[in-house]
């Protein structure tokens, strides 16, 4: 009898270490592991430790990968099962994230998140919704946003900048000619760059007709089309007038920045937040010069993007005290604590960063923050006419990364625009009928 009451000690002992290693839950502690890209780390770790501060029985284990290869370490963990909690997310990783099980819908387990919708700005909805169902909370969102320096634009006569995409290229025609700069255009269009077709979906948009697809169905690669129509602009001022700068076609994000400051640009499209940057007195000698407008075009439309908080089925599978942690951490970082968007606010007025939840506009301190580096009524007017990404679906991501390589293949003249989006049309129905 004895014998068995130790077997039977052993068991539960057994069990019990099963269950505390399983969830990570000893001593009333919960340990979450929070995985995001790099930016912003030391800001990030100090918004830890004040959750942690709040929560004392959560501890979140944090760890930052490179954007340029978060999406593969990401699915290399999904697969692999390593432990991941909470992590970050983009719109256009959604579906497939979803379509696999990788992610749960978040408004099944979080109430308060199904109410927050009306709060965040359609396109940021639209980006983090799958099947109907709302699986993420905003990190950041943001615009693509045509960026001028003003200084050089009245240096070329110009008074006002560019409301069309001709008007583009004729003021950027003047500045080469007066020696003002030699390729006053420059993107981003690195192959390595996430951001790259959003640049160009955004001059899609801005067309009249400016869509991509109807429905799953491309519509992009249609003779005429505002998309043929923007990748004939783009080879045109590459290889014929040369105003637009080949390195374009190595451009991320930080170079370009970079180069901008350096006054070597004078017209550009980048992430809205990315204008508080080029404003700053400590990183640019130009700070105060560059100015955002409305993107040119007909309609004046562009892309809105959604990054967002997500909860893994890891999460899930460790048990209901894992799910309201990261109920907690998702909360604090993207939703309200105490009535107000704390962490959002400080990204917005602290690095710049752009926000789905509309209620910080009328927050005095961030329209101040903006209005230091940027124009909020401005913001305001181009963020109403933002859209979210058409054809989203769970092959996305994929077809996303062939086309900026077919892309290269007009902007270099290899082949012609319609050549490039006819053979991304294909693609496009290959992947659709897998």
């Amino acid at each position: 009898m004895f014998g068995r009451s130790r077997v039977l000690m052993a068991a539960v002992l057994a069990l019990t270490c099963c269950f505390v290693a399983g969830t990570g839950y000893a001593s009333g502690n919960v340990d979450l592991t929070f995985t995001a890209w790099s930016y912003g780390v030391e800001t990030v770790n100090d918004n830890i430790a004040k959750f942690e501060q709040m929560y004392p029985g959560i501890k979140v284990a944090f760890s930052d990968f490179s954007w340029f290869d978060y999406h593969d370490i990401m699915a290399t963990r999904f697969f692999s099962k390593t432990p991941t909690d909470v992590c970050y997310s983009s719109d256009h990783w959604l579906q497939e994230w979803a379509a696999a099980g990788w992610i749960v819908p978040l408004e099944d387990y979080f109430p308060w998140v199904r109410e927050s919708k009306a709060e965040f700005a359609k396109y940021a909805v639209e980006g983090m919704t799958y099947n109907g169902k709302l699986y993420g909370v905003p990190y950041y969102a943001d615009l693509m946003i045509f960026i001028y320096n003003e200084e050089m634009l009245k240096k070329a006569g110009f008074n006002q900048p560019p409301k069309t995409w001709e008007e583009l290229a004729e003021q950027a025609k003047a500045m080469k000619a007066k020696g003002i700069c030699n390729y006053p255009i420059i993107f981003e269009f690195g192959q390595q760059e996430g951001a790259a077709n959003e640049v160009l979906i955004s001059m899609v948009y801005s067309r009249k007709d400016g869509h991509m697809f109807n429905g799953l169905e491309p519509v992009f690669n249609k003779p005429g089309s505002a998309a043929a129509k923007t990748l004939e602009w783009i080879t045109e001022g590459m290889q014929k007038s040369k105003i637009i700068d080949p390195a374009s076609l190595t451009m991320a994000e930080i170079e370009l920045v970079k180069s901008m400051q350096s006054g070597q640009h004078a017209f550009t499209i980048l992430p809205k937040y990315n204008l508080a940057e080029l404003n700053n007195p400590a990183s640019s000698k130009l700070a105060g010069k560059f100015k955002m407008a409305l993107m040119p075009g007909d309609t004046h439309e562009t892309v809105g993007y959604v990054r967002f908080y997500a909860m893994t089925k890891m999460a899930v599978d460790r048990g209901k005290d894992v799910v309201d942690a990261v109920g907690k951490f998702i909360q604090y970082f993207g939703g309200k604590t105490n009535g107000k968007y704390i962490v959002e606010k400080r990204w917005a007025v602290e690095k710049g960063l752009g926000f789905a939840q509309l209620p910080l506009y009328d927050d005095p301190d961030v329209v101040k923050a903006i209005n230091s580096w940027g124009d909020v009524k401005l913001e305001l007017e181009q963020a109403k006419l933002a859209r979210a990404k058409e054809g989203l679906s769970p092959f996305y991501g994929t077809w996303d990364l062939f086309v900026r390589t077919e892309l290269h293949k007009a902007y270099l003249g290899q082949q012609s625009p319609q050549q490039v989006l006819d053979t991304c049309a294909k693609k496009w129905n290959e992947m659709r009928k897998k």
